[in-house]
């Protein structure tokens, strides 16, 4: 090897190493600013709550906050994908370990309902991701979250004959539509645990 071929692969390894720093304090900030928005919405509305706030919560600046969201609105999706995402974390890996498909959904289903007591599902999810975001992003989120995973768990169940034989997608989009009628009713009751 050359010497100047050498000097040229230092250079391009220095330069990789940069960018991977950079990215990753890119990533670190950005994910604190999710948790602290996390945090902050979780104790109040969307709309009493300012960016300002967030990103002192934050101990960031303001265009750190802007350098990776394009308004408040856009942050609040991102906590919304978090929280969501979260969940699904949880849940899916479990029910997928059952012994079987209906065990599965049953255990899905139960570990759904324990997540909506959470604060963070009850408050940001259910309350105010509605008027915040609309059904329709919503149902995005929610659909690349359990969708295609509950259709898949769905359509296996009906092809080795443990479920009857239905549209697998049709189907787990119902199931989707009353999960989220109950998350709603649980987050909006008085007494949380009973209407669980």
């Amino acid at each position: 090897i050359s010497q100047d071929r050498l000097s040229l692969n230092l250079e391009a390894l220095t330069e990789l190493a940069e960018i991977d720093g950079r990215a990753r304090r890119s990533a670190a900030t950005r994910s604190a600013l999710v948790w602290a928005a996390r945090e902050v919405f979780r104790s109040r509305a969307y709309s009493d709550v300012s960016t300002a706030e967030i990103v002192e919560h934050a101990g960031l600046t303001r265009n750190a906050l802007y350098y990776h969201f394009r308004s408040k609105e856009s942050l609040f999706r991102a906590v919304y994908e978090d929280v969501e995402g979260d969940v699904a974390r949880r849940i899916l890996p479990r029910a997928a370990e059952a012994a079987s498909i209906l065990d599965g959904l049953r255990t899905g289903v139960q570990l759904f309902l324990d997540a909506c007591l959470e604060p963070d599902v009850a408050e940001i999810s259910v309350r105010q991701a509605p008027a915040v975001l609309g059904f329709g992003t919503m149902r995005e989120i929610d659909n690349r979250n359990y969708l295609g995973a509950l259709t898949e768990a769905l359509a296996t169940g009906i092809a080795n004959g443990e479920l009857r034989d239905l549209p697998a997608h049709t189907v787990a989009s119902m199931l989707l539509g009353a999960l989220d009628e109950a998350a709603l009713l649980i987050a909006s009751s008085k007494h949380p645990r009973t209407a669980r």
